[in-house]
């Protein structure tokens, strides 16, 4: 195959990897014939200089034809950098995730260490276990969690151990790190050294952010390819932020909530919808 040089987020340039493609297509639950059909068509069209965003767009183009709830899932990622914008934190999304897996979690008000006060994400709880989360929302998956970050969510945690010994938090046991973008090496060795949870894009690899997401079919509205930025903020302003909320009332029952035509939420409700009830 001719070597294609593809440009990323970051204006870095490497060689095109079709494996990575369709390792990025299966996830999303394309069988191996289509993920390999796409992959391949994509490596005929493209040539030296393409970025990554036009490789994305151009999958996603083949997708919507014929695999409307696979080009859903495959948008995942995308997704998830919408939320902010969506008015729906990244913090209370990855609470309400954990929540889904048994864990008690909370958003909590500032809390008092030994030395400072300190603005947690999240506060954990499982097995008689206490953690405390910082979650990282990166607009790009390019940009890593950096050392500086493992470095300070660790002083962070040691901080308010102390405080807790002193009676002036509530117990901590550990310390996470959870984000949508990805580690780096030196801050992924750090984390791992000190016990840390660490959860990203693609660590740990047998089961990273995606799969915990996939396996609850935990999506944002904003994976949904028939929804329009003026669709978005009336879902805000309904409070109906996920698909499982949204797939609770019928088409009919989410004009009402959402206080828009009939005939622009039937494509929405069909959508959301398929892509609950794809296995694939």
């Amino acid at each position: 195959m001719r070597k294609i040089t593809i440009i990323k987020s970051t204006g870095e340039r490497e060689l095109l990897d079709l494996e990575k493609l369709t390792r990025v297509l299966r996830r999303a639950g394309a069988d191996e014939g289509l993920a390999l059909e796409i992959s391949s068509s994509i490596a005929k069209k493209v040539r030296s200089g393409v970025t990554t965003k036009e490789i994305y767009r151009m999958a996603m183009r083949q997708l919507r034809q014929s695999h409307p709830a696979v080009a859903a899932r495959y948008s995942l990622r995308n997704a998830i950098f919408q939320l902010g914008p969506a008015g729906f934190e990244f913090e209370k999304y990855i609470m309400l995730l954990l929540r889904k897996y048994g864990y008690k979690a909370v958003l909590p008000e500032i809390l008092q260490g030994k030395c400072v006060t300190h603005e947690v994400d999240i506060l954990i709880e499982k097995d008689n276990k206490k953690m405390m989360a910082e979650c990282k929302l990166r607009q790009s998956v390019e940009i890593f969690i950096n050392i500086k970050d493992a470095l300070s969510t660790w002083a962070r945690f040691i901080d308010l151990k102390e405080g807790a010994e002193m009676g002036l938090c509530p117990r901590v046991d550990e310390a996470w790190i959870i984000t949508n973008s990805r580690f780096s090496h030196d801050s992924l060795q750090y984390g791992l050294c000190k016990g840390m949870g660490m959860l990203s894009w693609n660590t740990p690899r047998e089961r990273p952010l995606p799969a915990w997401i996939d396996e609850k079919k935990f999506y944002p509205i904003t994976i949904l390819q028939s929804l329009k930025k003026f669709h978005l903020e009336a879902f805000g302003r309904a409070e109906i932020l996920l698909l499982e909320d949204l797939t609770r009332f019928s088409f009919t029952e989410l004009a009402k909530a959402v206080r828009l035509p009939k005939k622009q939420m039937e494509p929405i409700w069909t959508e959301a919808r398929q892509v609950l009830e794809f296995n694939p």
